[in-house]
C-alpha cells in the first residue's frame, strides 16, 4: 500500500508539463520582445528621418532665398536707371 502515494508523488515532482510549455513560453516571449525592440528602432528611425527631412527643406528654403536675392541684385544691376 505504500506504492501508489509514492507513485502519486512521483506524478506531481516530475513536472511534464513545464519543460514543454518553457521553451514555447520563452520563444513567445523572445519574439515580443524582439518586436518591441524592431518598433522602437523603427520609431526612433522614422523620427530621425522626418527630423532629417525637415532640416532638409529648411536647407533647400535658404538656398532659393539666396537665389532669389542674388537674382534680384544681378537684375538691379543690369537695369538702367
Amino acid at each position: 500500500m505504500s506504492t501508489p502515494p509514492c507513485e502519486v508523488e512521483d506524478y506531481y515532482s516530475s513536472d511534464y508539463s513545464s519543460p514543454s510549455l518553457k521553451p514555447a513560453f520563452q520563444s513567445e516571449t523572445e519574439v515580443e520582445s524582439s518586436k518591441t525592440v524592431v518598433m522602437l528602432v523603427m520609431t526612433i528611425g522614422t523620427n530621425n528621418l522626418e527630423e532629417e527631412m525637415v532640416a532638409m527643406k529648411a536647407m533647400l528654403e535658404r538656398l532659393k532665398m539666396k537665389k532669389r536675392r542674388r537674382a534680384s541684385s544681378c537684375m538691379r544691376k543690369r537695369s538702367p536707371d
